[in-house]
Parts: C-alpha cells; structure tokens; sequence
C-alpha cells in the first residue's frame, strides 16, 4: 500500500525573514548578555566579599587597639621594678603606709585609668606584709576600679591552677565569673626582678561589650552575624545574639560554633588575643546586589531585543510587501486579469523586477487581446453557422407542422403557429447585436416552447421563475435556447414533459437556469460534453459555454448538474450588467 505524502506547511515568506532576522538578533544578543550577566554577578560578589573583609579586618583593628589599652596598662605595671620592689619587700609602720599611699595605689590606679572604665585591676601578690586594698562603689556612683588583694585568695581556684604562667609570658581568660558578667581577663605574672621568680599575678578584666563593641555595629549587614570565637573555635561573644535564629547558635555544653551552608563565613585572627573575628554573612544579602544586576542586565537585553524586534519586523515586512505585490499581480493573472500592474517604486532590484513584470505583462495582454478578438470573431461566425444550419431545419419542420395543420383544418393553432414563428425571428435577427437585454433572451425561448408546446399538442409544460430586477440586464444572445431544444430533443422519455426556467440575481453574478424532467445524464456524458477538446456531442452546450467565457472570463459559463432518472439542471453564469444598446453607445 503506497504511503500517502503529507502537504508541506505553507510558511509566508515574511515570517521566514523574520524568524532568520530573530535569530541572528537573538543568538548575539543572548550570548553577550549571558556573559555580560554571569560577569557582572561575578563581579558584583568578587566586590561585596572584599568590602566585607575589608570591614571584618577594620573590626579586628578596633578591637586589637582597645586590646592594645589593656596591654599598656598590665605593661606599666609589669615593667615597673620599683613596684616589684615594694611588693615583694618588707616595709612596717609608716614607711609601709607611706609606699602604700604615695607609690603602690597610685600606679595601680594610673592603670586601671589608662583603658575604658570598664576595665578593672586586681593585683594578687604573694607577700603577706603588703596590705590589701578593696575598690567599692561609693554612694555618688564613682567606682574605683582597682584592688590589691593576697594570693592565698585564689590559690585553690581551678582556673589559676591550670595557669602555666611565667616570666614574658600572658593569657586571655574567662576566670571566676567573668563568664557569667560578660568579661574576659587578661593574666600577667608579677615578676620579682631580683630573682626572676613570679611574686604574683596581674589580672586585668575588660567587658566584652566594650572591646568588642564594634562587632556590633552592623555595618555588615543587618542578617549578618559576627562571633568573636578562641583559636579552640569556641564562642566568645556574639552580636545580637536575640536576632540570631536559635538553631545557629553553639550548644551550652560545647560552646563551638559551625558554620551552616547558608552563610559564608569571613575569619580574621585578632592580633593581641588568641582569637578571631567570625563573620557570618547570608548568601541571599549577596544575591540581592547580584538579583539587581541581573534585572538591569536582563532589562537591557529585553530592550535591545525589542527594538532589533522591531526593526527585523519592518524590514521582513518591506521585503514581505514587495514579494506580496508580485505574488498578487501573478495571481491576477493566474484568474485571469491581464491588466493588474505591480507599483514601481525606488532604485533597487525589486523596480527591476516591477519593470520586467509589467513590460511583460503589457505584451501578454496585447497578445491575448489579439487572440480574443479572433476568437471572437470565430465564434461569431461559429454562431452564424449555427443558425444558418439551425433555421432551415428548424423551419422545414415548423412548415410542415403548419401545412398538417392546414389540411386540419385548426385555423386557430396554424394562426397561433405562424405568429410565434414571426416574433422567433424578428427577436433572434432583430438589429444583429450579440449583447442584448435579458428579456429579449427570454422572450427568444418564450417564442421557440410557444412553437413546440402547439406543435406537441401541450405536452410541453414550462413554467417560469423570473426576477423582475434583472430583465434589463445584458446576456450574450442565443445562449438560452440551445439549452431548451437540447431538452427537448434528449430528455423526453414520457408522454410529457416539464420544464422549469429561471432568471435571477446571485450576489453581483447573473444566472439562468433550465431545470427538466427528463432522463438525465450519467457523470462521463457531462465531462464529455463540457471537454473542450470534445467531438461529436454537446457542440452546442460548449459553443455557448465559450462564448460566455470569451466575454466575461474564465471563471464563468455552464454548469451541468444531472442524474439517471431524476433529469437535468443546467446553470448558465455571467456578470449581472446593465444593458446598454450600441446605438444607446454611439
């Protein structure tokens, strides 16, 4: 079984040029673009992530010179050898109350005063002889930040036994209760300078709000977290920690942190502590620069896009328009208008092509002029042949009818006879036009069945369907009465025949119709008889089907439509013109 063919998809050339114009617009556009985006959030991340570091270094700056305040103030009382001296010596009466008040408190407080008044001083000493000295806050509110206290007091502490202290060296803290009040120490030994041996311990404890203050400033962002953690990764403080989600914070009982997958995380060592700045900064904050840059950047293309859009659409449309006019010019002559003209206009090879087409089509339509005429004049004279071969039979057979009437003795039929024959010819002779009005084509058939139905003795029954509006319209002569003597001649099968005959309007056309009841006709007989190579039969039919064709074109003429048994309807099409008489003309 032969696999039947599918019809190509019927693309316009204009959208062909389009969618080629799109294409060569989108793949540059798209592709420059894409890396104009990709580069640009690359960029847009590279630069927000080294302005975060640079902020998290000058974090780190900040809270190593409030360190270094704390360091000063331990050195002015590590490097002093005269108040090792007096804390390490014995010294009674008022030798002792005179060191105590005019050289041990007043360095001590000169250093407790040095930093922020956050920060407060103990010094532990191991010589029982030098008396102990308590900071208290008065009833004014002035604290004095500063305590000497003996080192029997925190000898038995967990946290100074694990102390490894010695001479040069320092520690960073949370002792006693410096966990629990927010603050962290600073441990130096007190050295003898004597013997090098440790004679005490400097404590020194600073608020972590206050040396790390700056870690809360938000100058991150405001989903940011900063963690100030020990080189263990252990949490030492926290910004606002209320705004941190519970899930993020570390464990009471271990104290580290972990980095979650949502967050990059920026780290920078603290230089006068063992620890570090943490910052935790959300990918969603960095993406809002890059969501920034991917809408201009997206805005941008969608322009250009648009506008190149628009300027392949008129371009296409420009070339479309030109193809369209060639294209309708050709299919005006494919239907067969002949004096369609394709509008020149510019410079280009479309006027060339404009200019070739109508220099062509001027010569095709003198040529067919030509041909028509003689075809005309053929047909014409066809036609003349026709009634020529027509009359002599046709009035051989009425005189015969006339002279059986005669030596009838049907005086009436014979006068009746006579007087249709009369009207038959004055109307088919009358001024020899080939155009004439649709009522004297009528009547033309009228007088012919007037003829046959007397002749037949009424067994012809015609009856008429005529619209008034188009009985003064013009029909090529002769074309109606073929149609009727054809029926008459080759569809009576009965003792009667009917015949119907119709004149009316459709739309701007003109149709005659003769509708009979006779026997028919099968399909091949009518494709024979309209063959315009046909011989033998239906010379008639096709001499009147030409005939129309040759005055109004090609897309009129006969139509035949019939069945075996159920008769015929023949249907005659023109154009629907007012008469207008060639004396009328001239």
């Amino acid at each position: 079984m032969q696999r039947k063919r599918t019809k190509p998809v019927y693309l316009p050339l204009g959208y062909k040029l389009l969618i080629s114009y799109l294409l060569l617009v989108l793949t540059p556009v798209i592709g420059i673009g894409s890396y104009a985006y990709v580069s640009s959030v690359r960029s847009t991340e590279e630069h927000t992530r080294s302005n975060l570091e640079v902020a998290v270094r000058q974090i780190a700056s900040n809270v190593d010179y409030r360190l270094k305040d704390v360091v000063r103030s331990t050195d002015e009382l590590y490097a002093d050898q005269t108040l090792s001296r007096y804390l390490t010596g014995y010294h009674s009466g008022w030798e002792k109350y005179s060191i105590m008040s005019q050289y041990i408190l007043p360095r001590l407080e000169n250093a407790a005063n040095l930093p922020d008044p956050e920060v407060k001083l103990s010094v532990y000493v191991s010589n029982p002889n030098v008396g102990e000295f308590y900071y208290n806050e008065s009833a004014t509110g002035d604290v004095r930040k500063y305590s000497l206290f003996h080192m029997d007091r925190i000898e038995n502490e967990d946290w100074y036994r694990r102390l490894k202290l010695h001479y040069g060296s320092y520690e960073w803290r949370q002792v006693g209760n410096d966990r629990t009040d927010a603050s962290i120490s600073y441990l130096r030994p007190l050295i003898n300078y004597d013997t090098l041996q440790l004679n005490g311990l400097i404590k020194m404890t600073a608020n972590m709000k206050y040396i790390f203050s700056d870690a809360g400033s938000g100058q991150l962002g405001e989903d940011s977290i900063l963690f100030i953690v020990d080189n263990d990764n252990r949490l030492l403080f926290i910004s606002s920690r209320n705004k941190v989600k519970p899930d993020l914070l570390p464990s009471a009982a271990s104290g580290y942190i972990q980095q979650p997958d949502s967050y990059m995380q920026i780290k920078q060592p603290v230089t006068n502590m063992p620890a570090s700045v943490v910052a935790w900064i959300p990918y969603s904050s960095l993406q809002k620069n890059s969501q920034q840059v991917r809408n201009v950047t997206i805005g941008i293309c969608l322009i250009t896009l648009i506008l190149l859009f628009l300027i392949s659409l008129v371009m296409s449309q420009y070339f479309a328009r030109s193809f369209q006019k060639l294209i309708a010019s050709l299919k005006s002559f494919k239907e067969g208008d002949f004096h369609k003209r394709m509008p020149v206009q510019g410079n280009d090879e479309f006027a060339e092509i404009g200019s070739a087409f109508n220099d062509m089509a001027s010569t095709i339509q003198r040529l067919i002029d030509e041909v028509y005429v003689v075809n005309l004049e053929k047909k014409e004279t066809e036609l003349q042949v026709l009634h020529s071969q027509m009359n002599p039979h046709f009035l051989y057979n009425t005189f015969s009818s006339i002279s059986r009437m005669a030596k009838l003795g049907e005086i009436d039929k014979l006068h009746e006879v006579i007087r249709s024959l009369a009207r038959f010819y004055r109307l088919t002779l009358h001024r020899g036009e080939m155009i004439i009005p649709v009522e004297q084509e009528l009547q033309i058939a009228e007088s012919y069945l007037d003829i046959q139905r007397i002749k037949n003795v009424d067994r012809i029954q015609v009856a008429y369907d005529i619209a008034p509006e188009v009985l003064e319209s013009e029909s090529v002569k002769f074309i109606l009465q073929p149609f009727v003597e054809n029926a008459l001649e080759h569809a009576w099968y009965d003792d009667e025949i009917s015949l119907i005959i119709r004149a009316y309007r459709e739309g701007a056309d003109m149709i005659f119709e003769v509708e009979d009841n006779g026997l028919g006709m099968k399909e091949e007989l009518i494709g024979q008889i309209l063959e315009p190579a046909g011989q033998g039969i239906g010379y008639g039919i096709r001499n009147v089907d030409q005939r129309i064709q040759l005055q109004y074109g090609k897309q009129y003429g006969v139509a035949i439509h019939s069945s075996l048994g159920e008769g015929t309807l023949i249907r005659l099409r023109f154009p629907c013109r007012p008469y207008q008489s060639v004396q009328d003309e001239a």
